[in-house]
């Protein structure tokens, strides 16, 4: 009876040393100090052996060889050592946590400062030039029409409503924008009809597309089913209507195809324009890279219009893609659920 205490003594050691091996395994992994933990492994390795050489003694019939005040030492000894091992390793957890918190608080907080450095560029500088143009033609216009004939008259009425079509669509990204960072844009989920919503918006860019006589070539005949925030979709389709015109040149061609795969619906926005480099396309969605190019009638942009598109797609819980090659046009692509997701 003696004998299976001191064996269940021996064990429990054994067992709480192993423990101890393997939260030093642990902590000596993710804290970096190796040598510290490399000394207390290897003790307590040896701890274990000389547990096992006891039990060996037992087995052969020398239990009374075996101290029965060293084990109970050494059993107490493992005890308080395990303790201290758990405590250290949830302190160290914690810390490792806590870091990990800080790394999140930082990279938000460069998101939020690349918005801002983005949001006042826009304001200081894009938002300024459809405005000087308004400002100069209208003047010109009102100080020297006595003088202009008709065909300078129009010009300078086109150049207006340009820069007032400018100016409108920048502000009315500049607005869904800045309501999305300061999350006061409510997402509304409910059952659309995308081909609806793409008829729309080729009827309210009618009119720039025929100013470069550009054909819309909407493949899509029959309704088109999703479930997402209408509005947020608009601005999405929208933006992608106006990139495509903007680097398509004269007498181009934009193509708006779908399909659908599962419970997912793919829109196509494909044009004949001027193509996108390989090595910019990963900046075309980045908010921290003031990444726009001149269309091809040398209309400015921001580049927000793209951000946007992505910002709006991923709270709909789809994914925006696009696919190019210089001079071969571009391929904008976005997918959405067509019935409610289930939340994992």
């Amino acid at each position: 009876m003696n004998e299976l205490i001191l064996l269940c003594l021996i064990l429990m050691s054994i067992f709480l040393q192993l423990a101890t091996v393997v939260y030093a395994l642990y902590l000596f992994r993710i804290t970096g100090r190796k040598i510290g933990w490399i000394f207390i492994t290897i003790a307590f390795i040896f701890m274990i052996l000389r547990r096992f050489y006891s039990i060996n003694r037992i087995y052969v019939g020398e239990a009374a060889t075996v101290s029965w005040q060293n084990e109970l030492n050494g059993l107490f000894i493992s005890l308080f050592m395990f303790i201290g091992t758990v405590t250290i390793k949830t302190y160290f957890q914690s810390i490792l946590h806590s870091r990990k918190k800080l790394q999140d608080s930082e990279q938000t907080l460069r998101k939020i400062n690349a918005s801002k450095d983005r949001l006042f560029s826009i304001i200081a500088h894009d938002l300024k030039n459809p405005f000087n143009t308004l400002v100069n033609f209208s003047g010109l216009l009102k100080d020297n029409y006595d003088n202009l004939n008709g065909e300078k008259v129009r010009d300078f009425i086109i150049r207006i409503n340009r820069a007032a079509k400018r100016a409108y669509d920048l502000l009315d990204n500049l607005l869904h924008w800045s309501r999305s960072q300061l999350g006061m844009l409510e997402l509304h989920l409910e059952q659309i009809d995308l081909q609806k919503i793409i008829l729309e918006n080729i009827l309210l860019l009618s009119s720039s597309a025929n100013e470069k006589n550009i054909i819309i070539d909407n493949q899509i005949s029959e309704p088109l089913d999703a479930y997402a925030d209408g509005n947020m979709i608009a601005v999405v389709i929208r933006n992608l209507l106006q990139n495509g015109l903007k680097f398509t040149p004269e007498n181009g061609r934009i193509t708006i195809s779908a399909e659908t795969r599962e419970n997912r619906v793919i829109v196509y926005i494909s044009d004949s324009g001027i193509g996108i480099e390989a090595d910019r396309i990963p900046h075309l969605f980045a908010v921290d890279t003031n990444y726009t190019t001149p269309g091809t009638n040398r209309e400015s942009g921001t580049g927000l219009g793209l951000i946007l598109c992505q910002e709006f797609i991923e709270q709909n819980r789809g994914r925006i893609w696009v696919e190019s090659s210089p001079g071969k046009g571009s391929t904008f692509a976005f997918e959405l659920p067509i019935n409610p997701v289930q939340e994992k």
